[in-house]
């Protein structure tokens, strides 16, 4: 067996006991001193390696997964936080600048309520009476004959300066805004007007402007027709 044959099995199996190899190892002291070395190294391995697993270690490992899920979580929403109040700056300052600038147009202004107060919409629980209506009616120097279904909202508003009032009332397609808004020459109607979720309609009066938002598909001008039958202006 020549010399290189031997290294490359005792570097295989350094605690080989094939015979070949022994009666290789025998006749040559160097090749010997060579295998005992070999030995030694793969000894000092096999206990570096043979280290005790520490107590605990598989809890400690679940822990440290469910640590690192925790905190990839907790980043996860910092960012969509981060997110939602970009989007509510956002719209924030989209609603103040329909109120400075330009003429306003009472479209975009009224569908810019509708998406700054939501719980307009939603809020079903109250049952405002045609007097309590009236009253807050009566500061713009008009009144209402009777109401065309319940109402759920009722608060005034501002358009760009102008005192207005907002109300909603039940219907069975569902909510529908009215904005009542004196007239006054600087604004721009639209008559028609809609986006991806709402149809508007705006009815110029005598004395003041109807705006009328429902959702997709509501039917707008028979309400308008209502309204404007019941409401009574001091001349």
């Amino acid at each position: 067996m020549d010399e290189l044959e031997l290294r490359r099995r005792l570097y295989a199996d350094p605690n080989t006991s094939d015979k070949d190899i022994l009666e290789a190892l025998e006749a040559d002291p160097d090749a010997n001193a060579f295998s005992k070395e070999l030995k030694t190294l793969d000894s000092d391995i096999e206990q570096a390696l043979n280290v005790p697993v520490p107590e605990n270690l598989a809890e400690r490992l679940v822990l440290n997964q469910s640590l690192h899920a925790f905190k990839t979580q907790r980043k996860k929403s910092r960012i969509h936080l981060a997110l939602a109040a970009s989007v509510a700056f956002l719209f924030g300052v989209s609603f103040t600048y329909l109120n400075m600038g330009a003429p306003l147009n009472l479209e975009q202004h009224a569908l810019a309520h509708i998406y700054h107060e939501p719980s307009s919409l939603t809020n079903v629980k109250h049952d405002f009476s045609l007097q309590e209506v009236n009253a807050k009616l009566a500061s713009f120097g008009g009144n209402f004959s009777e109401l065309p279904n319940q109402v759920s909202y009722l608060t005034f508003c501002d358009f760009k300066g102008q005192k207005s009032l907002h109300l909603v009332f039940q219907t069975e397609q569902g909510p529908m805004t009215l904005f009542i808004v004196p007239s006054n020459n600087q604004y721009r109607t639209e008559s028609y007007f809609s986006d991806e979720s709402f149809d508007g309609a705006t009815y110029q009066g005598h004395k003041a402007n109807l705006i009328l938002l429902g959702e997709k598909g509501q039917a707008l001008s028979p309400y308008n027709d209502k309204l404007q039958n019941s409401l009574q202006w001091r001349i």
